[in-house]
C-alpha cells in the first residue's frame, strides 16, 4: 500500500473537485485528487453542458449574483485552459433560450423575472421576454410548433462539451503537478494531530488541509468529519440525435446543438433514488417536447440516451461549508458544477489556502437549513 503526501487532498475528481484541483495548482500548491472513477453516481459525465445563469436564484440574491460573475468570468476561464492543455472545449456564450409554451407558461416565465428583478438590490435583472416573431427571427432554420409563442433570452448563457471539460481540468492538473487518483474509492477519514488521513481502497493520503467534492458521495465522507451534509439525488434523462448540419445558433434550456452536430434532448427531474436507468415513458416526453417546439425534428432519429443523478441540496442551492470541529476540511457541493466552474477555480482555492472567503459567502451555509 502505498502512502501519499498534499498540501491538499481532494476527494471527488467531477467538476467541482476538478476545478478546485486546477484552481490550487495554479497557485502552486500541490494537490491530490482522490476519484472512486466511473463507478460512482457523479454527474459530470451525465451533464448537459449549459453554462446558464437565467431562472437561477429566485429566493437567494447571493446565487444569483454567484451565477452571473461566472458566466462573465467563463470566457477568460475557457480561454486558459485550452491555451493551458492544448484541448477544446466548444465553449461558446451565444446567449441562451428558455421556451414559452402556451399563455400559462409565458405567465409564469413573467412572474419569475419579476420576482428576481424585486428580490435584486437595484430591481435589474439582464434577461428578457421576447416574442414569437423575434424568437423565429433568431432560429430561421427551425420553423416553431404553433404552442410556443416566445422566450425568454439572457446574452450571459452558453453552452460547452462538458466531457471535454473534464479531461481538460484533469489535463490541467496533471500539467501543474497535481496528482490524479481514478479507482479509489474512500474508505476512512481522521484527522491525525494537524493533518487529515485519508485510507481508500488502495492507498493512504495524508494533508493539513482536505475538500469533499464528491456529490451525491459527500454525507457518508462528511458524517466521518461530524457533519451533516443534506444532498439527494434527482434523475435527469438525455436524448442523443443523429448528426445534422447546424440549425441551432443558441442553447435552449431543453434543446442544444453540439460542434459536432447532434442535438441534446432533455432534461427530465425524476426522483427516483439512486436509479440511473433510462424509461421509456421518460424518453417519450422529452422527445414529444422537443418535436412540440420543433415539429421539423419528427423525422431525426435517435441514437443513445442516458440517465443521470445531480446532486441536489434541499432548497437547491450551494453548500460551502468548512469543519468547525476539523478546521481545514471543506466541503463544497452544488447542481451547477459546470456552470460555476471558473468560481470553483478561483474564489474556492483561495478561500482553502489563505480563508479569504468571498463576499456573502455565509448564504451558503450549511447551518442555513438548521435555522
Amino acid at each position: 500500500m502505498s502512502v501519499h503526501t498534499a498540501d491538499v487532498i481532494i476527494i471527488g475528481g467531477g467538476n467541482i473537485g476538478s476545478a478546485v484541483g486546477y484552481g490550487l495548482v495554479e497557485q502552486g500548491v500541490s494537490v491530490a485528487v482522490i476519484d472512486e472513477g466511473d463507478i460512482a453516481l457523479r454527474s459530470a459525465r451525465g451533464n448537459f453542458g449549459l453554462v446558464w445563469f437565467q431562472g437561477k436564484g429566485i429566493g437567494m440574491q447571493r446565487y444569483v449574483e454567484w451565477c452571473f460573475e461566472a458566466t462573465q468570468k467563463w470566457p477568460n476561464f475557457a480561454e486558459a485552459l485550452e491555451d493551458k492543455t492544448g484541448l477544446s472545449i466548444n465553449y461558446q456564450k451565444p446567449g441562451g433560450l428558455e421556451l414559452c409554451r402556451g399563455e400559462a407558461d409565458s405567465a409564469e416565465r413573467k412572474q419569475e423575472l419579476d420576482d428576481l428583478r424585486r428580490q435584486s438590490d437595484n430591481g435589474r435583472y439582464d434577461c428578457e421576454l421576447i416574442d414569437r416573431k423575434e424568437l423565429q427571427s433568431l432560429i430561421p432554420r427551425m420553423k416553431l410548433g404553433p404552442n410556443i409563442l416566445g422566450a425568454t433570452f439572457s446574452p450571459h448563457d452558453g453552452h460547452v462539451n462538458s466531457l471535454f471539460l473534464l479531461r481538460a481540468m484533469h489535463t490541467a492538473i496533471k500539467l501543474g503537478g497535481g496528482r490524479y487518483f481514478p479507482g479509489n474509492a474512500v474508505i476512512d477519514i481522521r484527522r491525525d494531530g494537524h493533518d487529515f488521513t485519508v485510507q481508500t481502497q488502495k492507498d493512504r493520503f495524508s494533508a493539513p488541509k482536505l475538500v469533499l467534492a464528491a456529490g451525491l458521495g459527500i454525507p457518508p465522507l462528511a458524517d466521518m468529519l461530524g457533519m451533516n451534509i443534506p444532498v439527494q439525488p434527482e434523475r435527469g434523462q438525455i436524448l442523443v440525435t443523429e448528426r445534422l448540419r447546424p440549425v441551432l445558433s443558441y442553447p435552449l434550456s431543453g434543446v442544444r446543438q453540439t460542434a459536432e452536430g447532434s442535438l441534446l434532448f432533455g432534461a427530465s427531474h425524476e426522483s427516483v433514488g439512486t436509479n440511473t436507468s433510462v424509461t421509456p415513458g421518460v424518453i417519450r416526453n422529452i422527445a414529444g417536447r422537443a418535436v412540440e417546439a420543433f415539429p421539423c425534428l419528427s423525422n431525426v432519429r435517435i441514437l443513445r440516451s442516458w440517465g443521470a443523478l445531480r446532486p441536489l441540496t434541499p432548497d437547491e442551492f450551494p453548500i460551502y461549508n468548512e469543519s468547525e470541529t476539523y478546521p481545514g476540511a471543506f466541503v463544497l457541493t452544488s447542481h451547477s458544477g459546470v456552470s460555476l466552474a471558473p468560481l470553483y477555480a478561483t474564489h474556492i482555492p483561495r478561500w482553502i489556502v489563505s480563508g479569504e472567503q468571498p463576499y456573502g459567502f455565509d448564504a451558503f451555509d450549511v447551518r442555513r437549513f438548521q435555522l
